[in-house]
């Protein structure tokens, strides 16, 4: 299996995690509480057969505690509210908006990094924001219409996970499992209060099982190591997949259709992303 399917592969899996999230039973908290701490003690499991591994661990932590709290606090509510937004709306309405989160986290390293934007990077933010108030403008503006919630935590979760490469700035260096398991150990311990108070249902377990281990490991797995032979800008485009594939596997299973204005308003996010990821890569 070489780099590029590796990732397509990946992406398609990654697609369809709305689909298992409403299978799982739970609300958006629980959802996102099982998979970053099961992920968390799988990838303990395989970490600590280097036992050098366990003596680094406690230098690292001191001498890099506030952006890796800031990453693994930026996850858990990346998670939370995009599970949480698959229970609101449509997972195309979810998913299309969440894939603000590129121009987001070009804003944010812009404003917060000192990043020079050019006249086109300007335009391409401007379209893919357009196509966020064309989606916003097919429902309701009311707090008591679902879909219009559900669009609201679509988009608190993508700023949350522009956050994410941002803060990887500060955090390069760091091998590419440990950084992951900090991040995914860190989000359990901040969801696990919430978690407790919440008196979440009984899980469909089968579900939580496929999330953890084939959308969280395998699919993980399979990206970071597809990225050992095809280039980082290659890989944002064949990522294009996930909501492709996200749009196709909601009308499948649950029959959702997409409206027009969710159409035309995710292409012009999509297209402008896409454009986004282009330019930065030539």
């Amino acid at each position: 299996m070489n780099g590029r399917i590796k990732i397509a592969t990946a992406m398609l899996i990654w697609g369809s995690v709305g689909i298992f999230a409403r299978f799982s039973n739970l609300s958006g908290l629980g959802v996102a509480f099982f998979r970053v701490s099961l992920g968390a003690l799988l990838l303990l499991a395989i970490l600590l057969r280097k036992r050098e591994w366990l003596q680094s661990l406690l230098p690292l932590l001191k001498a890099r505690w506030k952006p890796l709290l800031a990453l693994g606090v930026s996850l858990a509510l990346n998670w939370v509210f995009l599970f949480t937004a698959f229970n609101y709306t449509t997972i195309a309405n979810a998913v299309l908006v969440y894939y603000l989160a590129p121009i987001i986290a070009t804003v944010i390293s812009w404003k917060f990094l000192g990043e020079k934007l050019s006249l086109k990077s300007w335009l391409l933010i401007g379209t893919a924001f357009a196509g966020l108030i064309l989606i916003m403008s097919g429902q309701n503006v009311d707090l008591g219409d679902r879909d219009f919630i559900g669009i609201l935590l679509a988009l608190v979760a993508a700023f949350f996970y522009a956050l994410i490469p941002n803060l990887g700035r500060f955090l390069r260096g760091i091998e590419g499992k440990t950084l992951t398991f900090l991040q995914l150990a860190i989000a359990s311990l901040v969801l696990a209060p919430f978690m407790a108070l919440s008196g979440a249902g009984e899980p469909a377990w089968w579900a939580i099982f496929i999330l953890v281990a084939v959308h969280t490991v395998l699919a993980l797995f399979l990206y970071m190591d597809g990225l050992k032979d095809v280039e980082v800008n290659e890989a944002a485009l064949l990522s294009y997949l996930d909501p492709m594939s996200a749009i196709v596997y909601a009308f499948l299973i649950f029959g959702e259709v997409p409206g027009i204005r969710t159409a035309i308003g995710g292409t012009l996010i999509l297209l402008a992303s896409l454009l986004d990821i282009k330019a930065r890569g030539s």
